[in-house]
């Protein structure tokens, strides 16, 4: 019995041995488990640091001021030709790209300037559009279409008055009838915007716009403007309407024929000098919609004009007209109008190019669908032929079809 109490004292004296060994390996493994969280803990609070220093750090003031817009469009385009007192023309398709993108800084609470790059610039007014088909040769064609500065006065209430100088955007209340949606004006404007913030806004606004400078004093060519109108809503109802009259100066006098008449015919005086009419337009237009649901609308409007300083042999050819309709469903789209433009109703430089400028009358229809939020698809069918045939410069009975994606950024 002794016996076996001696021989089992070594191995109870092993197993302590073994256990104080493994209690020393563990202090050692929550040593380090413990130096390893001190370091993940460290890690943690200067990930956090980071991440707060970049919460609070701002970019600098002149980018956090500046606004970037601007969309492309890419263009299918197929026109055919009737004959047109016996002469006939080819037809034509192309596909055509269009790109815009400007930028715009508010470098004050009352200052505001602006600027847009587009493609296809050249010396027409009324199209941006790049035909491709060059061999993979790159678009050249680039230039500014606005560059501006806009002021509106903190001291005036509600800053209701509004002063734009250089090539601004469309300033005008308008329609196709006179301007092509592409011209840019150029010049000094300034509104007044009377109960701004109102359901309705009656506004009047005044410009000088310069259309030629040629260097010589007394010689330039501008065209004051003046417009009254009006905006507004009743519930789901909503109207808006001006008057204007535009006095184009010099313009048509021999020596300020612009280089591209588009319509406006011209004819050679005694002395072999050529000119076209002269112009000073008065104009009436309103646009009335209704939104009959939350995803719906209809729209009708009407567009009037006389050229009340037409001379010339075919002065008589002073008046154009236009009116359309449109609904609005959800993500489509359907629009028609008609125009009625006689050849010297208004300047052909700035009128509309899709529906054949001036001394032209005609049909437009069109379809559209709203893809997502910022890329659209529109079709359109155009179908136009001369006012007056023998006019010279009239252009073919014409019929266009495009096909327009046309994606916001």
């Amino acid at each position: 019995m002794a016996i076996g109490l001696w021989s089992a004292a070594p191995a109870s004296a092993a197993t302590q041995a073994e256990l104080e060994a493994k209690i020393k390996m563990m202090e050692q493994t929550l040593n380090e488990m413990k130096s390893q969280l001190k370091q993940v803990q460290t890690t943690q609070v200067q990930q956090q640091k980071a991440v707060e220093v970049a919460a609070t750090s701002k970019l600098p003031g002149w980018v956090e001021r500046m606004t970037f817009f601007g969309d492309t469009r890419f263009r299918y385009e197929a026109t055919s030709y009737s004959n047109l007192n016996g002469k006939s023309k080819d037809g034509k398709d192309r596909f055509r790209v269009r790109l815009r993108f400007g930028v715009r800084s508010q470098i004050s609470d009352d200052v505001e300037l602006g600027m847009r790059m587009v493609t296809g610039a050249d010396a027409d007014a009324t199209s941006t559009n790049q035909t491709m088909g060059n061999y993979f040769g790159e678009y050249s064609k680039w230039g500014l279409d606005q560059a501006y500065v806009k002021w509106t006065p903190s001291f005036v209430p509600q800053k209701a008055f509004m002063f734009e100088f250089g090539k601004v955007p469309q300033p005008f209340m308008t329609s196709k009838v006179i301007w092509d949606g592409d011209v840019v004006p150029e010049g000094a404007f300034a509104q007044w915007t009377f109960n701004k913030g109102g359901s309705w806004q009656p506004y009047v606004l005044g410009s000088y716009m310069t259309v030629e400078q040629t260097g010589t004093w007394g010689q330039n060519v501008y065209a004051p403007a003046g417009q009254l109108g009006i905006k507004g809503k009743v519930g789901a109802f909503g109207l808006k309407a001006e008057t204007a009259y535009t006095s184009w100066g010099n313009l048509g006098d021999a020596g300020d024929v612009p280089p591209d008449t588009n319509g406006n015919p011209t004819w050679t005086q005694g002395d072999g000098e050529t000119r076209i009419s002269n112009f000073a337009v008065w104009d009436i237009y309103a646009k009335a919609d209704y939104k009959f649901n939350k995803q719906g609308s209809v729209f009708a409007w009407g567009h009037y004009l006389v050229n009340q300083s037409a001379d010339g042999p075919w002065q008589d050819q002073d008046t154009g007209w236009g009116a359309g309709a449109g609904v609005k469903y959800c993500k489509f789209g359907f629009n028609a109008w008609y125009k009625y433009v006689e050849a010297n109703a208004s300047p052909g430089f700035i009128a509309d190019s899709d529906s054949g400028y001036v001394n032209r009358k005609g049909y437009v229809l069109s379809a559209s669908y709203q893809m997502w939020k910022y890329g659209k698809v529109q079709l359109s069918w155009y179908d136009t032929e001369p006012v007056e045939e023998n006019i010279p410069g009239a252009t073919n009975p014409s019929q266009t079809f495009f096909a327009d994606f046309i994606f916001k950024f």
